[in-house]
């Protein structure tokens, strides 16, 4: 961790508990973890030896720190909570731990609806592209029939019509008991946190990459490592070797097409590289492709990880992108044991998925006109990109910012181009001029660039963004550092 002290006018030694406190509680510092001598960190602080003493015997005696004779100090690895104060709960509410210094994503979501604001920030579709879903007549009593009798891996039917659709894009056989349904695609990569690894191991995603933005590993204690990724969606290789000998890496999270942020595809020659290197060091891969089913139906040939690889990449797919976030329904394709193990788990902790959502979601890739339904749906986004090109088009061409066309999916990666680099605090320029918009930094890179979303990005409000980003441009220019 770094061993700076923070800013302010307590008495250093109560800076040196802040800044403990603050690192226990990010994660930084840990149970059982050895501090640095006193020496050495009063030298390192440049205070008093007698100054890291009295913060450390106050922490002692709090009994969050331990000194062990011969050895040093060290972070309590027992009980904590033996404490004679009151807990601060306002330690809790601040504690940064999702990248997100400045509660950027708070203030977003406190926008978010408002009638001033252009939302650039959300990609999953709304009502207005959502493609329609008609169900069947069921009684009361038919649904909680079929919901005793449903398999805790999912509904037969809807494995039936995921086989269907997905068995031809993914080039190879599906049976039954390798496919676990889901609620959405997160809680798949949920069971895999809890069912397939431990506290404290570590698994590679690329980076930049959306994975920044989910907790759930963070809360699982997995270490977390990004591989770069590059302008043509290939991996850095070389740093993936380097991860897995140095961190032990259990499994690399990858998103190959249309990847978020960035929108690139990985081309077939980097997947066949990737797979022939992680089969060498035998790790196992996690293909996550939310544009999966929207790609089978309208006949992609792009080979998926999972085709070139079946036994070593565990592929999870979900209807978000046809039928909207809301839908939750998603789906893990692997080794049968698998499957079953995670089942298990997710009955142990009473997260089941509901017999209706998998029913409307069986009846929804039923229709006969499902393929027709999504070129139109294709058609309007295409129209909503070209929108956003639009009135970003006077930037582009003046040299203020640049963006490479997205392979797939409905996200614009944009590179501001400036002569300084933006703090995070600077994006809340965007918030203050009622644009949302996603900073790079939420996706683990600080290079001055952020994600567009288009699929609310109609043609009435070409000429208020182009408007908007002018502001927000030239207040950019003129902030001070």
């Amino acid at each position: 961790m770094q061993w700076d002290l923070p800013t302010g006018t307590q008495p250093p030694y109560q800076k040196i508990i802040q800044l403990i406190n603050t690192a226990l509680q990010a994660g930084t510092l840990l149970p059982g973890q050895q501090l640095p001598p006193e020496r050495q960190l009063a030298k390192q602080l440049n205070v008093n030896r007698s100054t890291v003493q009295h913060a450390f015997n106050e922490l002692v005696s709090r009994g969050i720190l331990e000194r062990r004779v011969g050895s040093g100090t060290w972070v309590n690895s027992g009980k904590w909570g033996v404490l004679s104060q009151k807990v601060d709960w306002q330690s809790y509410l601040t504690a940064n731990r999702l990248s997100d210094p400045d509660n950027y994503m708070v203030r977003l979501r406190q926008l978010d609806g408002q009638p001033q604001v252009i939302n650039l920030a959300h990609s999953s579709i709304g009502a207005d592209l959502a493609l329609p879903v008609e169900m069947t007549a069921l009684s009361g009593n038919q649904l909680v029939a079929q919901e005793r009798h449903v398999n805790i891996s999912g509904a037969d039917e809807l494995k039936e019509q995921l086989i269907r659709h997905l068995t031809g894009y993914l080039a190879q056989s599906v049976t039954p008991d390798q496919l676990l349904i889901t609620s959405g695609a997160q809680q798949a990569f949920y069971l895999i946190a809890q069912g397939l690894l431990q506290f404290g191991d570590a698994i590679a995603i690329e980076k930049p990459s959306y994975f920044y933005q989910l907790s759930l590993f963070q809360a699982a204690g997995i270490r977390v490592l990004g591989i770069p990724l590059g302008t043509d969606g290939s991996l850095d290789l070389d740093e993936l070797q380097h991860l897995y000998y140095r961190h032990h890496l259990r499994f690399l999270f990858v998103n190959p097409t249309g990847q978020n942020p960035t929108g690139q595809t990985m081309p077939l020659k980097a997947r066949r590289a990737l797979i022939a290197k992680c089969q060498e060091l035998k790790l196992p891969i996690v293909e996550d492709d939310p544009l999966g089913m929207n790609l089978a139906l309208t006949g992609s040939s792009i080979k998926t990880l999972k085709s070139l690889d079946p036994d070593n990449v565990l592929y999870i797919g979900s209807l978000s992108s046809l039928i909207g976030a809301n839908a939750r329904i998603g789906w893990l394709i692997a080794p049968p044991q698998l499957v079953d193990r995670l089942a298990n788990i997710r009955q142990e902790m009473e997260s089941g998925i509901s017999i209706f959502p998998q029913l409307v979601a069986s009846q929804f890739l039923k229709a006969p006109n499902l393929s027709h339904q999504l070129k139109h749906q294709n058609a309007q986004l295409a129209s909503r990109f070209q929108n956003l090109r639009q009135a970003l088009a006077p930037f582009e061409s003046t040299g203020r910012l640049t963006y490479h066309r997205p392979a797939n999916g409905n996200n614009l990666w944009v590179t501001l181009l400036m002569p300084n680099t933006l703090l995070p605090s600077d994006y809340t320029t965007f918030l203050t001029n009622d644009l949302l918009v996603r900073p790079g930094f939420l996706f683990g890179v600080n290079q001055n660039q952020l994600r567009l979303s288009f699929t609310n990005f109609t043609d009435d409000l070409v000429t208020a963004l182009t408007q908007k980003w002018a502001r927000v441009m030239d207040q950019l220019l003129t902030t001070e550092r």
